[in-house]
């Protein structure tokens, strides 16, 4: 059995703990397990913990990015994955090899066979990064915040916030953005600096009243660190500390706040030692795929004159921020039609992800949420109900079967872009079916 087949006979017991019934939103058993090897999560160094609606990923990608421009080696947990649950675990820089992945989980089986399949690779990521410890350690939650598997850990030496909207309402049974921001507040650790991106004025009042309950001290955008753009140059404030990038390499002018974080956090952590040279070349740097990601040559894009465009968006904050990329890149002359194509889990907000991208787009195309090989996430939406409710908003709408049918109908159509979104199941099967890896140093 080669290490791809081990790894996958592992994955296959979690992923069938997983089956066995709901989320359950308690630490009891990823604890226990810890405890039975360890703590390996009290073993890690320095450690940034990252949770909030939208930008996660992309604030994670761009410590990433500051922690090895200033010459650190950095460990990194990320969720979910795109092609290969091997992109969830990077340990000092290098991505975990199938073998290395299978071997962890051999052992955290030997303690317990009952953890889901993400409390499963949260616990192998804490075993393997205490074994290999880096200069710095980045961990990104789940989902939420005081109930998620990664929320174990003692003392972080600092946890970000980055901006909070609704989403996975109905898998917290809970309503609104003041209830997900007290789930969030959940990492708060007393003495553990707290960086707070730009909040919902609801949002901020909780985060205010969470972080004074636990004694965890608040770094606040705008009124502690600023961010923003100068023309096409990124520049961050800090309390005593300046960058200023030419540019970002994750497009988008909603990537400013995620920069921001990223930089501010990366500060609380360093302080004197940082290098504002090195953090700009590392703001220049970061890569994180399927974040309005272009696509290259390949089976999709063969003889297209046009562009394909990845963009996660799964919620209705993240789909403002598409839809206003969508805009920014509209020629001043007509001539340029943009064709949306959408697969989203059920339990999404589908009126809130759609309004904003029908505003922006000629048609909207509609196919089934791909199998996500075992990951988290619920049943995909019906794509006659995305259909519908798009027609029902103005616009040309169509259901497909699967991603090439939607990719072809698309180009047939004349669209002169088209935007890949929704789901990152959907544009990790893009990725795939265009011969793509997700990292250029991957594996």
């Amino acid at each position: 059995m080669d290490g791809s087949d081990a790894l996958e006979a592992e994955l296959a017991v979690f992923r069938a703990a997983s089956r066995r019934g709901s989320p359950v939103f308690s630490l009891d058993l990823i604890r226990s397990t810890l405890r039975a090897l360890g703590d390996p999560q009290d073993q890690l160094g320095p450690t940034i913990h990252v949770t909030g609606t939208n930008g996660k990923g992309s604030t994670t990608a761009f410590l990433r990015s500051l922690g090895e421009a200033s010459g650190r080696a950095v460990s990194v947990f990320t969720s979910p994955h795109l092609i290969s649950v091997c992109e969830r675990i990077r340990i000092r820089g290098r991505l975990v090899q199938p073998d290395q992945l299978a071997s962890a989980l051999r052992e955290i089986r030997a303690v317990s066979e009952r953890l889901s399949y993400f409390e499963a690779l949260t616990a192998a990521a804490f075993l393997l990064f205490s074994r290999s410890r880096a200069d710095l350690t980045l961990i990104e939650v789940g989902a939420g915040g005081s109930g998620d598997a990664t929320n174990v850990m003692r003392a972080p030496a600092a946890c970000i916030v980055t901006p909070i909207s609704r989403d996975h309402e109905a898998m917290f049974g809970v309503e609104g953005v003041a209830a997900i921001a007290r789930i969030k507040s959940g990492i708060f650790r007393r003495g553990v600096p707290a960086i707070i991106a730009p909040q919902p004025p609801l949002a901020l009042a909780v985060l205010r009243e969470q972080a004074r309950a636990v004694g965890s001290p608040l770094s606040l955008a705008v009124k502690d660190w600023r961010c923003g753009w100068d023309g096409e140059a990124f520049v961050y404030d800090g309390p005593v500390l300046g960058v200023r990038s030419p540019w970002l390499s994750l497009p988008g002018r909603h990537q400013a706040v995620n920069a921001g974080a990223a930089c501010a956090a990366f500060e609380a952590v360093w302080g004197a030692s940082c290098d504002a040279d090195a953090m700009a070349e590392g703001l220049r740097s970061a890569h994180w795929p399927a974040r309005l990601q272009r696509l290259g040559p390949g089976p999709l894009t063969e003889d297209y004159k046009g562009a394909i465009w990845l963009d996660g968006a799964h919620n209705p904050a993240g789909a403002e921020a598409l839809a206003a990329s969508i805009r920014d890149r509209r020629p001043a002359l007509g001539g340029d039609r943009v064709s949306v194509i959408l697969a989203l889990q059920a339990a999404k907000d589908l009126p809130g992800v759609l309004r904003p991208l029908c505003e922006s787009a000629e048609e909207i195309i509609a196919c089934p949420l791909p199998d996500s090989g075992g990951q988290e996430g619920g049943d995909g939406a019906d794509p006659s109900a995305i259909v519908a409710l798009a027609r029902s908003l103005g616009v040309e709408a169509r259901q497909v079967g699967d991603l090439e049918e939607a990719v072809r109908l698309s180009r047939s159509g004349g669209a002169h872009r088209i935007y890949v979104c929704g789901s990152l199941y959907l544009c990790g099967t893009a990725l795939r079916l265009n011969g793509e890896r997700t990292d250029p140093s991957a594996l």
